[in-house]
């Protein structure tokens, strides 16, 4: 298991070339999952997390 802690996503361009070295291949031919419980600790965090959810922009179609 490989893993790339960044709080900010990959904007960063040395982070993002630490996650091609990672992941050996383009980022668009990958698959991620992000644990965005990590937010809870920001003002608003709860709310961040839940409204980063894929799976609840997916219920309100």
């Amino acid at each position: 298991m490989k893993l790339l802690l960044a709080s900010a996503g990959v904007a960063n361009p040395s982070i993002r070339a630490a996650l091609v070295d990672l992941l050996r291949r383009p980022i668009t031919e990958c698959r991620a999952l992000a644990i965005s419980t990590s937010s809870y600790a920001l003002d608003g965090g709860p709310y961040l997390a839940w409204s980063s959810s894929p799976a609840r922009s997916r219920t309100r179609r």
